[in-house]
């Protein structure tokens, strides 16, 4: 449905009409007319309810209002086109922040892991080495009671 002030671009022409097609507020088209009275707007044209004078809605608008609103309606859709790339861009950033999460997580298990296993290594070789030097302990004090003995 279109609104009271919504538009259609073409270069077809409407009756008089060879602009956008307006709707007035009967949502009916809105003829292209010219002003004829003797006044300062005399030849401007403008887009009015077609069923002006007897049951008007008080559709009006000036030809140079339509380009605006054209030119609004533009950038609106812009806009709308930028704010839709974003949210696409918003939603590919945020499944990537998840999958660099899940690989953060599986990174810091595996460092627990190395963690542990570097823990279990050093306490390994401090028995490893304790035991060496309790070896050479008892080597050198045979050494001793041998040569000290005789």
């Amino acid at each position: 449905m279109a609104s009271s002030n919504s538009t259609e671009s073409g270069t077809h022409s409407h009756g008089r009409c060879a602009g956008p097609r307006m709707y007035c507020y009967h949502n009916e088209v809105a003829p292209l007319r010219v002003v004829k009275h003797n006044s300062p707007n005399q030849g401007r044209q403008f887009y009015g309810c077609p069923h002006w004078p007897q049951k008007t809605c008080g559709f009006f608008k000036w030809t140079h209002e339509v380009q605006n609103v054209d030119d609004l309606q533009y950038m609106v859709l812009e806009k709308n086109t930028a704010l839709i790339e974003l949210e696409h861009e918003k939603k590919t950033l945020k499944k990537e922040v998840e999958e660099l999460k899940a690989e953060n997580e599986k990174l810091e298990d595996m460092v627990a892991e190395l963690s542990i296993e570097n823990t279990e290594t050093r306490l390994f070789m401090e028995a490893t080495m304790a035991d060496k030097k309790l070896a050479v302990a008892l080597i050198i004090s045979w050494v001793f009671l041998l040569l000290f003995s005789s």
